[in-house]
């Protein structure tokens, strides 16, 4: 039954300041600006709870909330469903752009103009050089390497202008040619961007499938609209501009470090302008100690030249919040103190592994990579997490894993919860009595696998077919038939090969089931990632390795993207944050460079300046 909206109250008895819950409960476009820690994500949950369980998302309309990391992403779906409950949340889609984009793609490809049509098995191409090589095969006078001054005009161009493409001019002509021959390949070759150019197409040529989207979705989120790149604000124009649906934005211009892959500088101007959305300013930090957000705001004002001051919640004390500045003679020095102080941590003050992150601005394995070595000889686990990020918030991932730790983990109430509530929704035609007859069913094959995979046998060739039949347990169909990210079958296969890859090198490690799957989620496991990476994350303590000319080699280029990252950086912590400088620092070929700090002293500057950070030299 639905709650009338007047008495509705925030889920699990949150508290949100004013204006949050004047967005919440309006009827018009908001764009919400809102500092680190401000709740943007929490505001989106409460509202899709709002509308959900009042009914202003009448049933069987949906609400699509999209956001620029998967990680954020599955963050907010899981919140959702937390605050209203499985079967209001199922009308909860939380996606990527890029997925957004490859569902209407896959769902209607064949919608296309005959000129821009694709093959059915399309392979995404990843990297830039796949690209690139189309162009050096069509034009071969034209240096394009990845390196060459001329691939980034050539990539920047190659998904910059709307579908159909002009052909007129030498270099429009070219690259024309190269998508002709990237559609028509056998399979079609695409990248991201390209997938987005071309559901963009699909939408603008099919008014019958835009009206469709947007009668689907009469409520709209933007996560992180800050970055919102060109290409993606298109996209966006094209479902659902001048539609009845609402729009709902947040984002933070602080953290605007997505500048260099294309964001709009100017995206909330042109936002306020093309929706009429209202400007909505958020001012509490819910995550940071007081003299970190003191930290903050000194940073905001005298660093990025901004006046919009945030306030800690009343939940800290006053004096909580730590944040240094230390020093080293080199990395072995860097690495050692670190590896003490992180011990201490976790022995002596409780923390857990996953409460602690190391981040880098760019090139982890320069930076961090020796740190990781060394933590994991000497008994602390530490690992790249941007090579796990995304594969482990895929819904199959998800399903397989918990399928796994119910197998074989005595106490898996939760895993067991997650795992056949991934059922229920590709048994989505089941009514109540059908469910609980495959609740038992699933509990039956459970039984099986542990006796026919049991622990002290298993192997990883064994793994491989074990992971197989939890995936045709729910069926191939099915779950293509409700995820529709899935429903290429090529991309589908791989995520469940990368999976079982994965596995099987932490099994190989491990030689037990239950620690490779702790291993493969990261369990007890200091995550070491780079800054563009952590958006939307939060740990107790942050080190970030580098605050260094080396490290910022594009500061006098990009001063204002590079200090966005560094407050990103920062921002992160919740109650300490350190901040290391390494007097000599190897590049990728292990050759050692002596480093400064003058191109980036104005951030050291204003560090110091602050009178909270703690400068000390530690050798």
């Amino acid at each position: 039954m639905a709650v009338n909206k007047d008495v509705w109250i925030p889920a699990d008895g949150f508290e949100l300041e004013a204006n949050a819950l004047a967005v919440i409960k309006s009827e018009i476009n908001s764009l919400v600006l809102a500092g680190p820690g401000a709740g943007k994500t929490e505001l989106l949950a409460q509202k899709a709870s709002y509308l959900l369980q009042t009914n202003q998302c009448k049933f069987p309309t949906r609400i699509l909330a999209i956001s620029f990391k998967r990680d954020a992403a599955f963050n907010l779906k899981e919140r959702v469903k937390m605050r209203c409950g499985d079967e209001l949340s199922k009308r909860f889609d939380s996606i990527t752009f890029d997925s957004f984009a490859k569902q209407i793609l896959d769902r209607f490809r064949l919608a296309l103009p005959n000129d821009y049509s694709i093959s059915g098995d399309y392979e995404i191409a990843m990297k830039d050089n796949e690209t690139l090589n189309y162009y050096q095969t069509i034009d071969p006078d034209t240096n394009y390497e990845v390196r060459g001054a001329a691939a980034p005009v050539a990539l920047k161009n190659h998904t910059g202008d709307k579908l159909p493409l002009d052909k007129r001019g030498a270099s429009k002509k070219i690259r024309h040619e190269v998508w002709q021959q990237m559609l028509n390949a056998t399979p079609s070759q695409l990248n991201f961007k390209m997938i987005m150019r071309l559901a963009e197409l699909i939408v603008a040529k099919n008014p019958k499938i835009k009206s469709y989207l947007q009668e689907t979705y009469p409520y709209v989120f933007l996560d992180e609209f800050q970055d919102a790149t060109g290409l993606q604000y298109d996209f966006f124009k094209t479902c659902f501009l001048d539609s009845d649906s609402q729009y709902t934005a947040v984002g933070d211009d602080k953290q605007r470090i997505m500048l260099w892959a294309g964001a709009l500088d100017a995206v909330f101007d042109d936002f306020m302008s093309d929706t009429e959305a209202a400007r909505v300013p958020l001012q509490m930090n819910f995550r940071c100690a007081p003299r970190l957000v003191s930290l903050l705001n000194h940073l905001t004002e005298h660093l990025l030249g901004k006046t919009d001051f945030a306030i800690p919640s009343p939940k800290w004390k006053g004096g909580e919040g730590d944040c240094f500045f230390w020093i080293f003679d080199n990395p072995t020095a860097e690495t050692a103190a670190l590896f003490t102080e992180v011990k201490k941590w976790i022995e002596e003050d409780g923390l857990r592994p996953r409460d602690i992150c190391i981040l880098v601005k760019q090139k982890l394995e320069n930076y961090a990579g020796g740190l990781i070595r060394f933590f994991n000889e000497n008994g602390i686990k530490a690992r790249d997490e941007n090579a796990y990020q995304d594969l482990l918030t895929q819904d199959i991932t998800i399903y397989i894993i918990h399928t796994l730790y119910t197998i074989y983990k005595k106490k898996s109430s939760e895993s067991k919860s997650l795992a056949f509530g991934f059922l229920s929704n590709v048994f989505t035609e089941f009514e109540d009595e059908q469910l609980m007859r495959l609740e038992a069913i699933f509990y039956r094959f459970i039984k099986n696998c542990q006796k026919d995979y049991k622990s002290e046998k298993l192997d990883v060739a064994q793994l491989k077919v074990l992971v197989e039949s939890i995936v045709e347990f729910a069926g191939y169909d099915r779950i293509r038939a409700f995820y529709p990210a899935y429903k290429n079958l090529k991309y589908f296969k791989g995520l469940v090969a990368e999976l079982v890859e994965k596995l099987g090198e932490s099994f190989e490690v491990t030689k037990n089931i239950l620690s490779a799957l702790d291993q493969l989620i990261g369990n007890d496991t200091i995550p070491v990632m780079t800054v563009h990476k952590s958006k939307g994350l939060e740990y107790h303590t942050v080190i970030f390795i580098g605050l260094e000319d080396g490290a910022f080699w594009k500061f006098q280029e990009n001063p204002d993207e590079d200090k966005c990252t560094f407050f990103v950086a920062l921002s992160r912590a919740k109650e300490r944050v350190i901040f290391t400088f390494s007097k000599e620092r190897p590049n990728q070929y292990g050759r050692m460079f002596v480093q400064s700090i003058d191109n980036i002293q104005v951030i050291l500057d204003e560090l110091e300046n602050s009178g909270i950070v703690t400068i000390e030299e530690k050798n």
